[in-house]
């Protein structure tokens, strides 16, 4: 952590080890008979999904998508960019959108959106933590419930720092 950070954990290792393997395994009665097609909401959603991944005992194919919403900020700015547009070959897939905080919902609708105009067959979506005020935003699998507060660690950032953390903290100001 920075000088000027200091954090308090709020997730440890133990705990989302424990909720992706349950995740995994709902993911994996659920979509039985279906090869899905992992797409994890880059940059914050691929160590949940590379995770994820390894808990689901099905064949499954992967095809990451850039969104953003956040900037350098701590608030979601409410507008979500797609740098690397919807990726070739999801016609016809069945998509499991992996990402980490579901806050505003934005993000998840936008791709949503997109990826039905591209022809998919399916989407369902997975999402590591829900703030609090989002509770009415629905998610197909979803890791934890949180407080409304900032969060980083294990692929959520600020500033693109403290993605390497491996439990999820939340970021006191002094």
């Amino acid at each position: 952590m920075t000088s000027n950070h200091h954090s308090v954990v709020l997730l440890g290792q133990e705990a989302i080890r424990k909720r992706i393997r349950e995740l995994g395994e709902r993911i994996t009665l659920e979509m039985q008979g279906l090869t899905p097609c992992i797409m994890p909401v880059m940059d914050g959603g691929m160590i949940f999904a590379a995770d994820l991944m390894r808990e689901i005992s099905l064949s499954v194919t992967m095809l990451p998508i850039k969104a953003s919403s956040y900037g350098s900020g701590t608030f979601s700015s409410g507008s979500v960019k797609l740098p690397w547009s919807i990726p070739e070959g999801v016609k016809g897939k069945d998509i499991l959108l992996v990402d980490d905080i579901l806050d505003t919902g934005r993000t998840l609708e936008v791709l949503r959106s997109e990826l039905l105009q591209s022809g998919v067959q399916s989407i369902r979506s997975c999402v590591l933590l829900r703030k609090e005020s989002s509770s009415h935003l629905n998610t197909d699998y979803l890791g934890f419930e949180i407080p409304d507060e900032f969060v980083v660690g294990y692929g959520l950032d600020l500033g693109g720092l403290h993605r390497n953390l491996p439990d999820i903290r939340i970021l006191v100001t002094p």
